[in-house]
């Protein structure tokens, strides 16, 4: 069994603020690094006692270039993708793998979630796709289920749980870390509860790998993206396959990641 964990920073478990996420070398962003590995590392002890034979996780957070994990406490058994740009949105994703965890995400941009935001909280809006606003956990669950890879399990706060279950069914498993009550305070879970609860989740969901189906995106692809400013729109005009508006951009592709990978100039 081969498991491909996609991680982010804003839904880990005791993150509220935004220094935690954005400033380097702030004492309390070091601390949210320790948190997600933590974190990261409960899921892969959960994948392997559920028989999982090869790990690669993603740091998917991009401050600090993308290089957000604590490596040297990362749990040996896991090969890690850190710094950026990374190529594809999911790199090595064509390799093959039967699950795919997203730790500490959080909610779609105008949902009631801890940090809500989608891709950027300085520059989009909303993102759309064929026409239904979606969050980055649906950029995921979308590309990894082209190549028929299911998200089982999501953890962070229980706004994105909720989105989680929306989007992806019942069956998907979530864990929710902490309860939002605004975007910058949230009821917490103690870590270590968290992180026994992300090991029990993890291996959950492997062991019912049958019963969580990959997400599948109607062909072909809108994808729309809001900016927050006619400027950031601008860059984009004529670029094959992109529509380029005031404020906003509509990018077309015969599939998810197609459309995913033009927009990211990859095509």
């Amino acid at each position: 069994m081969r498991v491909y964990i996609f991680t982010d920073l804003e839904g880990v478990g005791g993150v509220v603020l935004p220094r935690q996420v954005l400033q380097p070398q702030d004492a309390m962003y070091e601390e949210a690094r320790f948190y997600l590995t933590r974190e990261v590392n409960s899921a892969i002890e959960g994948a392997l006692e559920a028989g999982a034979e090869k790990i690669l996780v993603l740091d998917g957070h991009g401050a600090n270039n993308a290089y957000n994990l604590i490596l040297e406490e990362l749990h040996p058994e896991a090969e890690v993708i850190v710094g950026s740009p990374w190529g594809r949105y999911i790199p090595y994703v064509e390799e093959g793998w039967d699950a795919i965890f997203c730790i500490g995400f959080h909610s779609m941009a105008g949902s009631r979630g801890v940090l809500e935001h989608t891709m950027s909280s300085s520059s989009w809006v909303n993102a759309y796709l064929n026409g239904k606003k979606i969050g980055e956990l649906a950029f995921v669950a979308g590309y990894a289920g082209y190549y028929d890879i299911p998200v089982t399990l999501v953890t962070g706060d229980d706004a994105v749980c909720q989105e989680a279950k929306e989007l992806l069914g019942e069956e998907v498993e979530t864990v929710a870390v902490k309860r939002a009550l605004s975007r910058t305070s949230a009821r917490c879970l103690n870590p270590r509860k968290v992180r026994d609860l992300i090991r029990e989740s993890a291996k959950k969901s492997l062991l019912n790998l049958r019963r969580i189906k990959p997400l599948k995106v109607e062909e072909p692809v809108v994808l729309r993206i809001e900016f927050l400013r006619t400027d950031m729109a601008q860059g984009y005009r004529g670029r094959e396959g992109i529509k380029a508006e005031e404020r906003a951009i509509e990018v077309e592709g015969a599939n998810i990641v197609e459309a995913i990978e033009r927009f990211l100039g990859n095509l």
